[in-house]
């Protein structure tokens, strides 16, 4: 079969179509895919970037987000069936560690990661375990459901802060900023604020319900966030950014006795002011890791079907799967949001 590999410590991705389809094993589905959604993670991966060192295994079958079909089940798989659309939840965890049997599976402590540790699905065909598999709705569409993955993690992400009836400043709005502003609206939050240094993505912003977007490269605008907010500061921070500026600019943006959840990925460790931004004000931190295994995903559905969440203009480019490296490159150039491979045609 086709599939994109990550092969060795450099720049890029090994395009072959001699990869073995793989065979499902007990409890496990094996998914014939259609659409791929592209992330940051996978740009990460592709660029080799530091962090990817420890958490990447050479020679893997790249990609996370992904809508397909099931093509084949393993011995003792009972609640699919063969040629249902699903797409599936990217973490696999161990079931055992003491995260996994006290509600907390999104953290496991031993975790392996589709399209990183093992074998994702830039491909014709990808196995998981029939527990992570989720049938998808057919009211919603292919490209919506390449992305339920980021759209959980922008769901977690708010549905952690509680953003309903109270301001909320959103640093960072790329792919899950945007997507985390459209649900936090359709959550209801009161005043929106978003920064981004991007024009594109501050008005994609505002075409999602922020009903301010700042530059992220004014140093006054936490100013005039607390200006935004009757002088008192956003209630709620959400941190999609990861950028240490922007992180230690929210916080000290926030007024006293704020919440924070920072789900944005830093590349450096990052320097705050503790003491006055937390301590003395009182501040709730909250870090947010992928999706609540499965609460989120029934969230982002109920969202969904309920016609609360509109999030075509999320989707800018369908690309076929072997013109990858455009993908990459439009990423790159910042003249993309988010990019779905439509791999169901690379035969």
């Amino acid at each position: 079969m086709f599939a994109l590999q990550k092969t060795a410590p450099t720049h890029g991705f090994t395009a072959t179509d001699d990869a073995a389809v793989p065979e499902p094993g007990p409890g496990e589905v094996l998914i014939a895919v259609t659409h791929a959604g592209v992330c940051g993670t996978d740009k990460g991966i592709y660029e080799w970037a530091p962090w990817t060192v420890s958490h990447v295994s050479l020679g893997v079958t790249v990609g996370h987000e992904f809508v397909g079909r099931v093509a084949a089940l393993g011995p003792g798989v009972s609640r699919v069936r063969q040629g249902q659309r699903v797409s599936a939840e990217g973490h696999i965890t161990c079931g055992s560690c003491k995260p996994c049997r006290t509600g907390e599976s999104h953290v496991c402590k031993d975790v392996r990661v589709l399209g990183a540790s093992v074998n994702g699905c830039f491909a014709e065909f990808v196995v998981v375990p029939e527990g992570n598999v989720w049938p998808v709705h057919d009211s919603i569409s292919d490209e919506t459901a390449a992305i339920l993955d980021p759209i959980g993690n922008a769901m977690h992400t708010v549905m952690t802060a509680g953003v309903a009836g109270r301001t909320v400043l959103v640093t960072g709005a790329g792919v899950i900023g945007a997507i985390s502003i459209a649900i936090a609206r359709a959550a209801g939050a009161g005043t929106i604020i978003a920064t981004d240094l991007s024009p594109r993505r501050r008005e994609l912003a505002l075409e999602l319900g922020a009903d301010h977007a700042l530059r992220g490269d004014d140093p006054d605008w936490p100013e005039q966030a607390r200006h935004l907010t009757h002088g008192d500061g956003p209630d709620v921070l959400l941190e999609m950014s990861g950028s240490p500026v922007a992180i230690g600019q929210g916080l000290a943006s926030l007024r006293s006795g704020g919440t924070a959840a920072l789900l944005g990925v830093p590349t450096q460790p990052v320097e705050l002011d503790l003491l006055n931004d937390v301590v003395f004000k009182g501040t709730t931190i909250r870090g947010v890791f992928g999706r609540r295994m499965y609460e989120t995903w029934h969230q982002v559905e109920n969202v969904l079907l309920g016609g609360r969440l509109e999030l075509d203009s999320i989707v800018s480019h369908k690309i076929p799967v072997r013109d990858y490296e455009r993908a990459f490159e439009l990423m790159s150039s910042d003249q993309a949001m988010k990019i779905v491979l439509v791999v169901d045609d690379a035969a």
